[in-house]
């Protein structure tokens, strides 16, 4: 269950400036320290997406960079959840991205807005793109969905009025229920590890949203397949270079095993596996400081 979000802006003449926060009653004391701001901006500074593990809960957080106008003033915003530690930081991962993306959008001028408009702005943009639409994708949510939608171009002119009458017949023969059989396909192929056939599905998803134009599910179906797409070229790099790194260290040569397993570390990141990133880092961490100690002791001799 989410806990709350938060922004923060990065401004081109200071460190960083908290835009605002959106929390839930258990969490309504939190905030952004220095010490937290800096373990965040550090971590960003490697990786697009990160997972911070504190005492209760966690933090999972997408670094975003300004495209357009915004640049001027600031090079881009972190956006992070607060998640209980059960939850799985990749249920989120699509969605966070999309969070982030809405705050461009020149017409809501986020930099004008004082702290108490931007949190009423924040709000909004959590309950459309922070939530899971795990939800969301069930066929009579979907069904609602669109029919919103129909409504909406039932006001417009003679081409959204034809829209709007094929969106009725598409509902009537069922099809917004494929986006819920092809989404749960791609997601049992997950639990499978065939990232391939779960791509395809994701895709398919994808496409079948766009057609019944609730871009937003799109969006994030299709965020989901690229996502997939990408799983089995990095696991199996990730895999050679532990390969790489154990035998390094058959072979006592502890700076080749520890910067290997540092990339894993990294790669492991970029999968959205925070387990195996912390796995990989203290594996790093603890043969760096034996070279180290190491080198120092052949020198002394």
């Amino acid at each position: 269950m989410v806990l709350g979000c938060f922004v923060i802006l990065l401004p081109n003449d200071a460190d960083y400036k908290i835009m605002g926060y959106y929390l839930k009653e258990d969490k309504s004391d939190f905030e952004i320290s220095n010490d937290l701001f800096l373990r965040l901006n550090l971590d960003h500074s490697k990786n697009e997406y990160n997972l911070l593990k504190l005492k209760d809960f966690q933090i999972f957080s997408y670094i975003y960079n300004f495209k357009g106008k915004l640049t001027r003033k600031a090079s881009g915003l972190i956006i992070g959840l607060l998640l209980n530690e059960s939850d799985e930081p990749e249920t989120f991962r699509s969605s966070l991205k999309a969070g982030a993306e809405a705050f461009e959008i020149p017409s809501l001028n986020i930099l004008k807005k004082s702290r108490e408009e931007f949190e009423i702005l924040l709000k909004d943009i959590y309950l459309e793109h922070l939530e899971p639409l795990v939800d969301v994708l069930e066929p009579e949510a979907l069904k609602d969905s669109i029919i919103n939608i129909t409504k909406f171009m039932l006001s417009g002119g003679k081409k959204e009025r034809k829209i709007a009458q094929e969106l009725v017949q598409k509902i009537e023969e069922g099809e917004h229920k494929k986006i819920s059989e092809y989404y749960e396909t791609a997601e049992n192929a997950i639990k499978s590890l065939d990232y391939e056939k779960a791509a395809k599905f994701y895709i398919k998803a994808a496409q079948m949203a766009e057609d019944l134009y609730i871009m937003d599910i799109a969006a994030f179906l299709k965020e989901k397949g690229i996502f997939s797409q990408q799983i089995p070229d990095l696991s199996k790099e990730r895999e050679k270079i532990v390969q790489d790194a154990r035998n390094a260290l058959r072979n006592e040569d502890f700076h080749t095993a520890y910067t290997s397993y540092r990339r894993a570390s990294e790669i492991s990141k970029k999968l959205i596996q925070f387990d195996k990133e912390e796995e990989y880092r203290l594996k790093s961490k603890a043969l760096e400081d034996f070279y180290n100690l190491d080198e120092k002791y052949r020198k002394n001799k």
